[in-house]
């Protein structure tokens, strides 16, 4: 009979393995003073160091930290977090998440949440930077309730074009899942591949190197919010957006671009016009993002 190894010996294989895996599992609640941090687990290197309040004690910000600073083959980020019923929590990280080159196994990160009834989560992470080579799956899961509200984004970026590498050779895999009282409400499967002569083509991201996606669910969402905000998308040399709404209740914002930097920017002002609206709050942009 296999017995399951104890916590010495899980880290001796963990030390023993060129790979990192980590995970952390965080929860909300709200309180008499507000919303609080109540569990943070954390194991391997993926952690958030405590929770911060500039926008007063019913705002919960926290920063998730990944010392390694890049994510390299064979590498697992997993990641949950749980909102308790009317918390409302913003959530980040303090610079672009890098995926190296790949040797031989894939890196892999997974996010899951879990909002209750009124609780409001803002997903405000950096851009996600592919460098050559890198073979990457990326998996967000988001669960909501009727009265739940959400407002998060996806940027990336193919290559270091400030060292002048192209994006010749690598693989990137993401699935986006949004599901509502049990209930699948949108599923998008995006895979590129930098050796797939289509993948340049006009149906997937053409030229651009950069693409970004910002997602708004809850009961604020509709088609005149979708309306209301048409004319902000560009549709310039240098950055190209459109808004989309569903039937299922889900806001899509998607552009594509050859600068990070003006689709950063140009992502924060989309987030500041609709958080009023979705959220009922007004956006307090994130020191972090004059660093």
């Amino acid at each position: 009979m296999l017995l399951a190894p104890d916590n010495a010996v899980k880290q001796l294989i963990r030390s023993l393995s060129p790979s990192w895996l980590a995970s952390l599992n965080l929860q909300y609640e709200h309180s008499d003073i507000g919303t609080v941090l109540k569990r943070s687990l954390h194991e391997g290197p993926l952690r958030v160091q405590k929770a911060l309040y500039p926008e007063g004690e019913e705002i919960s910000h926290t920063v998730i930290l990944h010392p390694p600073a890049g994510i390299a083959g064979g590498d697992r980020l997993d990641i949950k977090v749980g909102l308790g019923a009317g918390s409302h929590v913003v959530l980040s990280t303090p610079s672009a998440t890098k995926w190296y080159k790949s040797f031989k196994n894939p890196a892999a990160q997974d996010i899951e949440f879990d909002l209750a009834q009124d609780a409001k989560l803002d997903w405000l992470p950096q851009e996600n930077l592919f460098f050559k080579g890198a073979d990457a799956k990326i998996l967000t899961k988001l669960n909501l309730q009727s009265s739940s509200s959400f407002i998060g984004w996806d940027a990336a970026m193919l290559g270091r074009h400030a060292s002048s590498e192209e994006w010749s050779k690598g693989r990137v895999h993401m699935r986006n899942q949004i599901y509502r009282d049990g209930k699948l409400l949108w599923i998008e499967n995006g895979q590129i591949d930098a050796e797939d002569r289509h993948y340049k083509s006009l149906p997937q991201i053409g030229s651009w190197p950069v693409f970004s996606t910002l997602w708004a669910v809850g009961p604020a969402c509709s088609s005149a919010l979708a309306e209301s905000i048409s004319p902000m998308m560009p549709w310039t040399d240098a950055l190209r957006a459109g808004a989309t709404y569903l039937p299922q209740g889900v806001l899509l914002v998607r552009a594509v671009s050859n600068d990070i930097e003006m689709t950063r920017n140009w992502m924060i002002d989309m987030w500041s016009t609709l958080r009023p609206q979705v959220h009922g709050v007004p956006a307090q942009p994130l020191r972090l993002w004059a660093s």
